[in-house]
């Protein structure tokens, strides 16, 4: 049993085989408490005095020749001991290898699938998604490294042949290395798609905003007296205002167009787009600046009849005063109407 080359030929089976060994080392264990005690035993014959039943040379020599044996066994236990934990050792490594390269297979099924989402939030989503895999992969990262250097441990005893090991090792690696070069490519085009649909989002932002400012400039309630053109001019200034502000916004487009990605730049809809903006921004500004003009106009006739209403008080005032004036008799009086007149 103990000199027996059978080593397993997978974990399960080498498992199996350091069970039955851990009995059979029991077994030698109990045994050596026995020919321990049978060895004592059968000296107490070769010291006796007078009568001797067998020559005490022979009982000596019995008694080393079987602890002798007894050693030998125990040697040859601790020796395939070691040869199973070797060998458990080959075949765990060998299992993990396995299970890594399974990891790696399910996860590049899972990248070759993946798309990089319709709108912002699905992009959202699949990024968050993206990040969780990430941690993921430093963990198996860590995992495959520990592996990696039971295999160096494995190759240093030279208890096993090299070249499956070696060779094991080169293709996980070689297929390691090929996953995180795909999950590299796949974060960037999530993270080029997101900045896609982040400024489609923006730019959708701007339009409508300025879709909301046109409505706005191109209002023609002029307001229907002096008071409420002024409170009409006072809140297109304020419009004026926030329109000059965004200009950047609009101007900044190209720049962050010229930021995105190749096949998301290059789009025929994304150019007509941020041309719309431009052009939609011109004609919100340019409106503007007439809805100023207008308003002024309107608040300097409604101002010039102010002082034309103002105008015809006064003349009625005159009229009426003149037209009851009545010369007075006495000369204090009569100086009094005439430095009035």
């Amino acid at each position: 049993l103990l000199v027996s080359k059978d080593l397993g030929k997978h974990l399960l089976e080498v498992e199996d085989l350091l069970q039955k060994h851990g009995l059979l080392e029991a077994d030698i264990s109990a045994q050596t408490e026995r020919v321990q005690a049978l060895n004592a035993a059968a000296l107490k014959f070769s010291e006796l005095e007078g009568y001797q039943p067998c020559d005490p040379q022979i009982i000596c020599n019995r008694v080393n020749h079987v602890q002798t044996c007894l050693e030998e066994l125990e040697e040859l236990a601790a020796k395939r001991r070691k040869e199973l934990e070797d060998s458990r050792q080959l075949w765990t490594f060998f299992q993990e290898m396995e299970e890594a390269e399974a990891w790696i297979r399910e996860k590049e099924k899972i990248l070759a699938a993946k798309t990089c989402g319709r709108d912002l939030s699905s992009v959202v989503t699949l990024t968050n998604k993206h990040k969780t895999m990430l941690g993921e992969l430093g963990n198996r990262r860590a995992l495959l490294h520990q592996t990696m250097k039971k295999g160096e441990k494995i190759l240093a005893k030279k208890s096993f042949s090299s070249v499956g090991i070696q060779e094991k090792m080169r293709e996980v690696c070689l297929r390691w290395k090929k996953l995180e070069e795909v999950t590299g490519l796949h974060q960037q085009r999530l993270e080029d798609a997101l900045n896609f649909f982040q400024f489609s989002a923006e730019t959708d932002d701007l339009v409508a905003w300025l879709q909301d400012m046109y409505r706005i400039v191109s209002s023609d309630d002029f307001g229907h007296d002096d008071y409420s053109s002024q409170a009409l001019l006072r809140k297109h200034r304020a419009v004026v205002e926030e329109v000059e502000k965004h200009r950047a916004a609009v101007l900044a487009l190209r720049k962050q167009l010229a930021l995105l990605a190749p096949d998301h730049r290059q789009g025929v809809d994304v150019q007509i787009r941020v041309v719309e903006v431009e052009q939609l921004y011109g004609e919100v500004a340019e409106v503007a600046v007439l809805r100023t003009q207008w308003l002024q106009d309107a608040l300097a006739v409604y101002r010039m009849f102010s002082e034309v209403h103002a105008c015809e008080v006064w003349v009625d005032e005159k009229e009426q005063w003149l037209e009851k004036m009545e010369v007075p008799e006495e000369l204090d009086e009569v100086e009094v109407v005439q430095h009035r007149w």
